[in-house]
């Protein structure tokens, strides 16, 4: 089709292009997963973690931008994740009915990770924000590999939830 030098300039355009195609690929995911890697590295519930504990969570955690007015958790409904909330707040609503609003790292779902029953309420999102979502299945599976980083997740939830009983208590 193309022969000469023309035809040699084109390739090499074509390969020269294909080659920023691929590259520029690989840059947009390793931004993808060092953004990760950042905000689980900010998240207070993996702060007594290992970096090397922390990478391994990339195996069951992804890091998206939850809408404004989305429900992560439907109260009845089964789940399979747990979520972070990284920045801004979650609202807690049980029958129609706002309990709580909750910020600083929220972490929302774990009682339907410990006990496998379906969601205990709503949780919504009232703006925009960052969330890590922790899928149930993976992360049960790292934890088995890996008993320390078990544990420690263990005795993080577990404090969270002690917290969070001592506050209704006082109400």
């Amino acid at each position: 089709m193309f022969t000469g030098v023309a035809g040699r300039f084109v390739w090499a355009v074509v390969v020269v292009m294909l080659g920023i195609s691929a590259s520029n690929s690989f840059a947009a995911d390793a931004a993808k997963a060092l953004t990760l890697s950042k905000a689980l590295a900010q998240v207070n519930l993996f702060a007594h973690l290992t970096d090397a504990e922390r990478d391994a969570l990339k195996a069951a955690a992804t890091l998206r931008l939850g809408s404004a007015g989305e429900r992560i958790i439907k109260q009845g409904k089964a789940l399979d994740r747990m979520f972070i909330i990284l920045d801004g707040q979650a609202e807690v609503w049980i029958n129609g009915k706002q309990i709580a609003a909750l910020s600083g790292q929220p972490l929302v779902g774990e009682i339907e990770f410990l006990d496998g029953l379906p969601a205990t309420a709503d949780v919504l999102l009232p703006k925009a924000t960052h969330l890590v979502e922790l899928n149930y299945a993976a992360l049960k599976s790292l934890m088995n590999k890996q008993p320390r980083l078990g544990y420690v997740l263990m005795r993080e939830i577990a404090q969270i939830e002690g917290r969070r009983l001592r506050a209704m208590a006082r109400k």
